[in-house]
């Protein structure tokens, strides 16, 4: 029964926010034409966060910076220092990512670790450092809950996937490891949420917050690259072979929505 219910809930995801463009909050028809439950493990929502996170990020990186550098696009830390001419490189875009939930009021939360970080303050701490060691063994999530911080935990492995993640850390002059190599787990996309279990209507809510997130940290990015001299076209084109361009942010959100609701819609993958 459970199942079937998780199922229904998560087709109402899709059908609100995946094929349309929708603001945060839910509408309320919608919530009282689901089924209602309030007991949902809140695994279920850390894995549908985490999955159209990791879906934006590689889009980001694979189809923006990549080949976005190719054709005189700059990436680099200081993306949001006013005088900076720049747009974020791949792990400062989950940052705002971060920064877009956060403002939201969402009870997610996100934070990109590592044990070995660039900046000291990615560093992981006390039970943290445990459960990381035992990923970078077998390269699979952590769950698990922090009493004392009143938070549930998802540990989920962040692996050098272009050759940019692994010359970026490996040519930085404060990075503490300059081997990193193709295929290396470097760190964790850690997901926090105050409560073990969460409602329907919070299992909506948090996956829309972040679709929502995502979107807007592209906006972010979109609005300083219209800032810059000689700016590129922003359109329905890709950097590339397209040229200097850019996906508005309608056509960078379809990518990720056609990269995720497949999966979004398969109960059994957000239930593994």
């Amino acid at each position: 029964m459970m199942r079937q219910v998780i199922i229904a809930l998560l087709l109402g995801v899709a059908a609100i926010y995946l094929f349309v463009t929708a603001p945060p909050p839910l509408p309320e028809t919608a919530i009282a034409q689901a089924p209602q439950t309030s007991d949902l493990p809140v695994k279920i929502l850390l894995d549908a966060a985490n999955l159209v996170n990791a879906a934006a990020r590689k889009i980001y990186t694979e189809r923006i910076v990549t080949p976005g550098q190719q054709v005189g696009l700059v990436f680099g830390e200081d993306w949001q220092e006013a005088h900076s001419k720049t747009g974020p490189l791949p792990a400062l875009f989950l940052r705002k990512v971060a920064a877009e939930l956060q403002a939201q009021g969402a009870p997610l939360a996100l934070f990109l670790g590592s044990d070995q970080p660039i900046s000291p303050s990615n560093a992981f701490k006390g039970e943290q450092v445990r459960h990381f060691a035992a990923l970078k063994e077998d390269r699979k999530p952590r769950y698990f809950d922090m009493p004392a911080l009143r938070l549930q935990v998802a540990l989920c492995p962040d692996i050098a996937a272009a050759p940019g993640c692994v010359s970026c850390h490996n040519e930085h002059p404060n990075s503490p490891k300059t081997d990193w190599r193709l295929g290396d787990v470097m760190g964790a996309t850690t997901w926090t949420h105050p409560r073990a279990a969460v409602s329907d209507r919070e299992l909506r809510q948090g996956i829309a917050q972040v679709y929502a997130a995502v979107e807007r940290a592209y906006a972010a990015y979109l609005e300083k690259v219209r800032r810059i001299p000689d700016p590129p076209s922003i359109g329905a084109a890709w950097p590339g072979r397209e040229g200097r361009r850019l996906p508005d942010a309608e056509t960078f959100m379809s990518a990720v929505k056609e990269a995720t609701a497949a999966q979004i819609l398969d109960a059994a993958v957000l239930l593994r």
